[in-house]
């Protein structure tokens, strides 16, 4: 008979991570996927992957209340800095260090 192992009690409880653009705050998904996504930014290159990778981890209604497609370039290092920085569980000072694009 094979032995079983119970690994429930040893995941982390996932919490939501989150960004605060002026006096609102943006929730901002955490999964693997979302971090794919941005990983393909990387491979990719292009920045209608990169807008598709920030929609995907805000959601398209945050994005859209951000003004996303409307933000320059320096703009959308920081938001992406911030994003990751949540993603990844550091500070954003490390995430712009570990995240250049």
């Amino acid at each position: 008979m094979s032995k079983v192992i119970n690994i429930s009690d040893k995941f982390a409880i996932e919490e939501k991570g989150s960004i605060k653009i002026g006096g609102k705050v943006y929730e901002v998904d955490k999964s693997v996927e979302a971090v794919m996504r941005f990983e393909e930014i990387a491979e990719n290159g292009s920045v209608k992957t990169l807008l598709a990778a920030i929609e995907g981890s805000l959601g398209t209604e945050s994005f859209e209340e951000i003004g996303v497609k409307k933000m320059g370039i320096a703009n959308i290092k920081v938001l992406v800095s911030g994003l990751m920085a949540v993603m990844q569980d550091l500070t954003y000072e490390e995430a712009t260090t570990r995240f250049q694009l």
